[in-house]
């Protein structure tokens, strides 16, 4: 058997890596144009491996942290304090409104860890059912959207070799099936059959988590911490770059 090469570092790592890239494209619009595309296509790529390892490594912290309270309270702090960086990457040109209080990626992780307390309380199936669609429902309009939250809870149902192939598997012909119908309906083709390329991310991102060895790996509290504060901090810069060079 080949040895598991990738500790929690490591991917932590590769997911603010896929992360800075991905919303360079977004910020910088790689997609609206002919001869940024291509840049477009592997930003996005590289940005499919970041949600997924995000949510493994929640589950991981789940089963293993020391104190669940701290964990929500981390996460709801940074969820609120990323809550206007999120909305400068996608929505600069509207008005701040209410609806983009629930829009980044740590408040779908906050539902998701939240939801995985409530699911290990209830016993029936039934309730269970209910419970992962309430917080679908609560996390429609946050990154990841519906796609974060059934993801939290597939990786959390099927935590094994198994499980990650045929999730990863599942969300690749997804996202490709998404694309497809975005070239027959949208006006910017491009960036649909970008999109196609970038699903293969996915299944990159499978193998990865594959070869993860469950281990920590180089994590001193300013690791521990430059993980969360990168997410605020890189969309502000990345936007003020912006502002400053356009």
């Amino acid at each position: 058997m080949l040895e598991k090469r990738f500790d929690s570092f490591h991917l932590k790592l590769i997911a603010i890596i896929g992360m800075f890239i991905n919303h360079m494209g977004t910020i910088f619009e790689w997609s609206h144009s002919a001869q940024t595309l291509p840049l477009f296509a592997v930003s996005e790529f590289v940005g499919k491996f970041t949600f997924p390892i995000m949510a493994y490594l929640l589950i991981e912290g789940y089963h293993y942290t020391r104190s669940i309270r701290k964990y929500i309270l981390r996460m709801s702090f940074f969820w609120v304090i990323s809550i206007y960086p999120f909305y400068l990457l996608h929505n600069p040109n509207y008005a701040f409104s209410i609806t983009d209080i629930p829009n980044n990626i740590f408040f779908t992780l906050l539902m998701g860890l939240i939801m995985l307390i409530f699911y290990d309380k209830i016993k029936n199936i039934m309730g269970k059912s209910l419970l992962v669609l309430l917080f679908i429902i609560l996390t429609i309009l946050s990154d990841w959207n519906i796609f974060g939250i059934i993801l939290i809870w597939a990786f959390y149902q099927f935590h094994n070799e198994k499980g990650i192939k045929v999730t990863m598997f599942i969300y690749f012909v997804i996202f490709e099936i998404i694309s497809i119908i975005g070239i027959f309906t949208a006006s910017n083709t491009g960036a649909y059959i970008a999109e196609m390329f970038a699903a293969l991310g996915f299944l990159l991102v499978g193998f990865l988590l594959l070869n993860y060895n469950g281990k920590r790996g180089y994590s001193p509290s300013w690791i521990k911490w430059g993980f969360y504060l990168f997410y605020p901090i890189h969309l502000v810069a990345l936007e003020a770059i912006k502002y400053f060079l356009f």
